[in-house]
């Protein structure tokens, strides 16, 4: 039987593929603009013709932004190749390594009853993923931040937009009303801070250190990545995400617009071959 290809937005990438092509879409400013021209009884020759490119520019089908379609690339050489992107940085390694450190400090101090480590992924027409916590009612995105220079002590709203579209993804996945990005400030492992310090050494161009040196440089990247100085209660900042159909329907939209991006470039792909290929088991 034929493999079927089909496009599902990662919640992790909602971000992306929100993103709108640069000039594509109209602005506030332009609207308020076409507005101001509608208005008038008679326009000039030249006040016509931008009423009309501006009515052209607002009622345009939507476009996928280069981001957007270079994570749809990026799926379709998954799903029909197994060909994975790879990426690594520090910080993931962090986040990947620490996960549970930063689950039971929410747990801890969050004040969210009946939270645990999610292993379910799930599924829907649209969207398919793996949600880090389920409680009773929310469901939670925990971030655990680098360093303490990464953490956001003093923010009153989310830093990051893309991580509230991850949520809302999380959130239409699970049918939850309510969900919580979960910034938790835990210690770096001992194996991830020795690697900091050697980092660190490199940077600063120190070739062979005297043990004072780095006596020194390991103080200072302790004092960065640990903090059991710190009350448990000012590690964990909740930054509350509340249920928008009109997101949610907006994100559906946009992967119908992932999918005929998709369908295009698979048939590009596929032009001229004789036969489906051989699809590795990944």
């Amino acid at each position: 039987m034929e493999k079927q290809f089909i496009f599902y937005a990662r919640p992790s990438k909602i971000g992306a593929i929100m993103t709108e092509a640069r000039g594509a879409t109209i602005t506030e400013k332009q609207l308020a603009e076409l507005e101001g021209l509608l208005s008038k009884v008679k326009l000039t020759e030249k006040q016509a013709e931008k009423r009309d490119q501006l009515i052209a520019k607002r009622d345009a089908k939507p476009e996928l932004s280069k981001t957007a379609k270079t994570v749809v690339e990026e799926q379709l050489l998954k799903d029909v190749f197994g060909i994975n992107r790879e990426f690594w940085s520090k910080e993931t390694d962090k986040g990947n390594e620490c996960e549970q450190d930063s689950i039971d400090l929410l747990k801890k101090v969050g004040g969210l009853f009946g939270i645990e480590k999610n292993e379910t992924t799930f599924k829907n027409d649209f969207l398919r993923g793996t949600p880090d916590v389920l409680g009773d009612e929310p469901v939670i995105d925990v971030k655990t931040p680098w360093s303490g220079s990464t953490f956001p002590w003093f923010a009153q709203e989310l830093p990051d937009k893309a991580y509230e579209w991850q949520l809302r993804g999380y959130m239409a996945l699970t049918g939850r009303k309510v969900g919580y990005v979960a910034y938790c400030l835990t210690n770096a492992t001992e194996d991830i801070i020795q690697d900091e310090i050697r980092r660190t050494c490199w940077r600063e161009k120190i070739i062979e250190p005297t043990d004072e040196q780095v006596d020194e440089i390991e103080n200072r990247v302790r004092w960065q990545m640990e903090f059991d100085h710190v009350p448990d209660a000012l590690r964990v900042k909740l930054f509350k995400v509340e249920h928008d159909e009109k997101a949610e329907q907006a994100i559906r939209d946009r992967v119908e617009l992932c999918r005929e991006y998709y369908n295009k470039r698979l048939a590009e792909l596929f032009a001229n071959m004789d036969a489906a290929p051989i699809i590795p088991n990944v």
